[in-house]
């Protein structure tokens, strides 16, 4: 990975990433956060007056609530996406989903929602916790192309961080990913 000549932290950086040229009108940004990463997230998300819904279905009792993984709009620049950015950026909260503008938060929901139970070669259902940056960020590079564009789905772009915030890894449709520093 080559230095960071611009001196901006990948943090600094990460708006003109999400919204180059300032509010794109043909795209829209989500944030996939972790609840099970931080117990300050659900409650500062129910306080932030963003949009956002829970992949878990139905009545959840409060502890699975809080540790639930939740799908947050991101308007362009706004005071609260930039504070949730500041927030969770290095703590790996979660992963940013680019998506273009006429695909609804419900149908985005419903395509994320798929890749929470994964079934394993001797037949197990396990959770899979692809929204942890973590995790994603070593998954996505086995993948081959069926699974990598199958994950991706109806997204632009998936940008997941990487050494703890001080880069990132772009994911897209029919490329290779991208680190920070290539930018």
């Amino acid at each position: 990975m080559t230095e960071n000549l611009s001196g901006l932290s990948a943090l600094e950086r990460l708006p003109d990433l999400l919204w180059p040229g300032g509010d794109a009108d043909d795209q829209q940004v989500y944030a996939l956060l972790d609840g099970a990463r931080d117990p300050a997230i659900l409650p500062w998300l129910e306080r932030s007056g963003l949009t956002c819904d829970c992949l878990y279905s139905g009545e959840l009792i409060p502890r699975l609530k809080a540790a639930a993984p939740w799908l947050v709009r991101l308007p362009a620049r706004a005071p609260a996406s930039l504070t949730l950015l500041d927030l969770g950026w290095g703590n790996a909260w979660g992963i940013l989903l680019v998506a273009p503008a006429d695909l609804s938060m419900d149908r985005l929901r419903r395509h994320c929602k798929k890749f929470l139970r994964v079934r394993t070669e001797d037949r197990r259902v396990l959770n899979f916790r692809f929204y942890d940056p973590r995790v994603l960020s070593v998954f996505l590079p086995t993948c081959d192309a069926l699974q990598y564009r199958a994950l991706l789905g109806p997204m632009r772009r998936l940008v997941v961080e990487l050494d703890e915030g001080t880069s990132w890894r772009v994911f897209e449709p029919g490329e290779e990913s991208r680190d920070a520093a290539d930018q």
